[in-house]
């Protein structure tokens, strides 16, 4: 009725305040929910932080990463500080490459001691300069403390120095990349500008991430996307189509007259790396990665450290499995594996065990290997179960960190098996140069490389998905006595307050940036050519996943390119226009393995 009509709207003004102020307490309880639960691994982090204090203090060490901050704190009250007024008169001219990977604290402390140089005159009248060269899109380490920010001030109106006469210069002339590859990162990364509401980073990629062409004509560029309708199989994966894929793109790269040494596989994450390197190998194609270097992956290094185990410990089965597993895999293959390990598990005596490798071909007395040192030890064993394999680099490697833990740790086996448990991640052997094979890496460890062809699988990193944490101010700080409070970074942070909502935009345009400079370094380390391999699936709502596939649908649906059943996406021609090539490069010298041992009767020591 119009009476009731009337009681409604008089209450209208009454319910949105008693509405705002439940979601204010919504937004407090998801506020609290998120900081108890980083409650528990906070305190945990604050006991290891004490105890470590305490360890430093016994021990009277600092870890160098403490080193920035205790300079900073005990120079940034003082004006001209007497070590940085030494310095400067004996150094007068500073150059820092890569700045936009420097921390704001590294910045920090690096400012006085350059002022004090670029203010003052050494004794024939010339000031003293600096020279910062970087590229802000290029920085991808703020999770080490980087800071590209720092950089994007600095090029602009920012001058922390008493001296004001600056100069900016942009070098825009790209020397590396064929004109399509130039060409093709120009356009997307300009249309991706718009992606970004900060100004400062949308003007950084709107304005300064074009490059003028080189002399290099030619070059090619392709987007693919993986089929749909093969994942609808349940016995296929969209990794399964991922690494087809790389294999299919492999083969067609050399196809055209390129070599393996020429293409390089890029990945965001290293366990798809890992991927990558099983599934080549399986497949034949030779590779060089830092997975493959490392000295633990080699299946020869295995069967050494389970045979030292077994040593230390005649009854550890597992070790004895692996070690009957190699045999029969191997050394003889006329019998069924797994026969030969049920049978050799059931043999309890050692003496039984070593009677029974004897009939493999393999002569070896645990007993009397006890009694020898490590080294010598390790050595018979290379003899008895790999005499051909012991001149290869992953064995040879493993002998001398044998031999350098027996002569200067004078190392037990259980010694040696307790610094490999610790270290082994860290154990590789250097990169053989000019080796013909597709090499591996992560994005980072690409940066400041090139590559005649680049082929950047995975292409669909899922942005939603952020595992950052940010402190939050806490406005009770009297209820709680602590001031700030750490919660992950997901959309409720927004209902945290205005400060947290300004903190949380803040937040993920940093993360947008980190994003979208991994890409720009990924798709200009190519030379000549750049395979893009991703995947999407639109909702059916009808709209797009929050992925970096998103990326490129909307950069080719902005040049009226895209449809859903096309699935590649050429610029250019797939020919090759470069003449070097890696398999004319000198091969390196193959040294026979020695199948008998030495004489030492022939042997003569001259005295």
């Amino acid at each position: 009725t119009a009476k009731d009509k009337d009681v409604i709207e008089q209450l209208i003004p009454q319910l949105l305040v008693y509405t705002n102020e439940i979601y204010s307490l919504f937004g407090k309880l998801y506020f609290y929910e998120a900081f108890l639960k980083n409650l528990v691994p906070l305190s945990l982090l604050n006991s290891i932080s004490n105890e470590l204090k305490r360890i430093q203090n016994e021990q009277q060490i600092l870890s160098i990463s403490q080193f920035n901050k205790i300079i900073y704190e005990e120079l940034k009250n003082q004006p001209a500080p007497f070590i940085y007024e030494r310095l400067g008169e004996k150094y007068r001219h500073f150059f820092i490459d890569e700045f936009q990977d420097t921390s704001e604290l590294q910045w920090q402390n690096l400012v006085p001691l350059i002022d004090n140089a670029l203010s003052g005159e050494d004794d024939f009248g010339k000031k003293g300069s600096l020279m910062i060269v970087g590229d802000p899109k290029q920085a991808i380490y703020r999770w080490r403390g980087g800071k590209a920010e720092q950089f994007m001030e600095l090029s602009a109106d920012t001058n922390p120095f008493s001296n004001p006469s600056k100069e900016t210069i942009s070098l825009s002339t790209n020397y590396r990349s064929y004109e399509k590859v130039v060409q093709f990162n120009n356009e997307i990364f300009k249309f991706l500008a718009s992606e970004f509401e900060d100004a400062a980073y949308q003007n950084l990629y709107e304005n300064y991430s074009h490059q003028n062409f080189n002399s290099k004509k030619g070059g090619f560029v392709n987007i693919s996307f993986l089929n749909n309708d093969l994942l609808s199989d349940d016995t296929i994966t969209k990794d399964d189509l991922y690494l087809d894929q790389v294999l299919k793109t492999i083969n067609n790269v050399l196809s055209q007259g390129f070599s393996l040494g020429d293409i390089v596989v890029l990945t965001r994450k290293s366990k798809d790396g890992v991927k990558v390197a099983n599934y080549l190998t399986e497949n034949g194609i030779r590779i060089l990665s830092s997975e493959t270097l490392l000295i633990n992956n080699a299946t020869e290094v295995q069967l050494l450290l389970n045979l030292l185990r077994f040593l230390k410990n005649n009854y550890d089965k597992e070790a004895k499995a692996l070690i009957l597993y190699y045999v029969a895999k191997f050394i003889n293959q006329n019998e069924k594996v797994h026969d030969v390990i049920v049978s050799g598990l059931e043999l309890e005596n050692e003496v039984d065990f070593q009677n029974y490798l004897a009939n493999f071909g393999v002569y070896i007395n645990f007993n009397n290997l006890r009694k020898n040192n490590l080294y010598v030890a390790v050595e018979l064993l290379v003899s008895a179960f790999i005499p051909t394999r012991k001149t290869e680099a992953y064995v040879q490697y493993f002998l001398d960190l044998v031999l350098e833990r027996t002569v200067k740790n004078q190392s037990t086996i259980a010694d040696f098996l307790n610094y490999w448990d610790l270290n082994y991640q860290k154990l590789s052997i250097p990169a053989p140069e000019n080796e013909n094979a597709v090499r591996l890496m992560t994005v980072h460890k690409a940066k400041g490389l090139e590559f005649p062809v680049v082929i950047y699988p995975f292409a669909d990193e899922d942005f939603s998905k952020s595992r950052d944490k940010i402190w939050v101010d806490l406005e009770e700080k009297e209820q709680l006595a602590i001031p700030k409070a750490l919660v992950d970074l997901k959309n409720d942070v927004r209902m945290y307050g205005e400060t947290a909502q300004r903190l949380y935009n803040q937040k993920k345009q940093e993360e947008l940036l980190d994003n979208l400079n991994v890409l720009y370094v990924a798709l200009t380390r190519a030379e000549e050519q750049l395979y893009i391999i991703s995947h999407f699936k639109i909702s059916k709502t009808g709209t797009l996943p929050n992925t970096l596939a998103t990326f490129f649908v909307k950069y080719l649906e902005d040049k009226a390119l895209f449809a859903e059943n096309i699935l590649d996406y050429p610029f250019g021609k797939p020919i090759k226009i470069s003449s070097y090539c890696l398999e004319d490069a000198k091969k390196p010298i193959v040294i026979k393995a020695v199948d008998s041992q030495i004489d030492h009767s022939v042997i003569k020591i001259a005295k």
